[in-house]
């Protein structure tokens, strides 16, 4: 299998974003359109051709293609639970970006500049460069599609109507975090570049102490401790 360029899987993930826009907009303009005609629509049929590469061991991130749509019934939803369903977003959104920024920075370091042998590692934890970036890739594809399934979620019509139901200070933490995935869906791998320098190399992260701060310092961060 040929590993793609870590510029390839970026722009991969940028055309997975721009789709979803799409495809949230047509939903919309569909809303609409049904309205109008007092919900009379037809529809004469659907094809979605959906490559399955969930057989390929070398490609694990790929999940089995789902359903094209989900029959929800009158399932009853609980606005307590849209905060963990955000932060639970946000956190996959901050891993892509990281994970993101860590292999473009592998693929640009020649593998016979830093291994005699093809490999890395020692003492159990020995791994060929060539599967360590198909380790990466399939950690970006596992991210990007967690992620953009989230998206879709915490953006689906059921979730707007019992966010009604929220209290003030429930709505302003919802916000609050949904306000911080926009901000690091736009580019992952730029905001998590400028954490990184934020917090390690303009805060003494270098030792071992800043390390330790820098690290309790993301963690409060993913927990939503302002």
């Amino acid at each position: 299998m040929t590993v793609p360029s870590a510029n390839r899987v970026a722009a991969q993930h940028e055309a997975r974003r721009l789709f979803h826009e799409a495809h949230l907009l047509l939903t919309a303009m569909d809303k609409v359109a049904s309205e109008g005609t007092k919900g009379r629509m037809k529809t004469a049929g659907e094809v979605i051709f959906k490559k399955d590469m969930s057989g390929d061991a070398s490609t694990w991130a790929y999940a089995t293609p789902g359903p094209s749509e989900r029959l929800l019934g009158d399932f009853n939803y609980s606005p307590k639970n849209m905060k963990p369903l955000a932060k639970t977003l946000r956190g996959s959104l901050a891993a892509l970006g990281h994970v993101l920024s860590a292999y473009n920075m592998f693929a640009k370091v020649k593998s016979a500049r830093i291994s005699p042998d093809g490999n890395l590692g020692g003492k159990g934890y020995i791994a060929k460069i060539t599967d360590m970036r198909k380790q990466f890739m399939n950690c970006v594809e596992a991210l990007s599609a967690l992620s953009d399934t989230l998206y879709d979620e915490v953006n689906a019509p059921h979730w707007s109507v019992v966010s009604r139901q929220e209290t003030p200070e429930e709505k302003k933490e919802v916000s609050e975090l949904l306000s911080d995935v926009e901000d690091i869906r736009d580019n992952p791998e730029e905001w998590a570049q400028e954490q990184i320098e934020d917090e390690f190399e303009e805060d003494g992260g270098d030792s071992p102490k800043g390390s330790k701060k820098t690290a309790s310092v993301a963690v409060r961060w993913l927990e939503g401790v302002k």
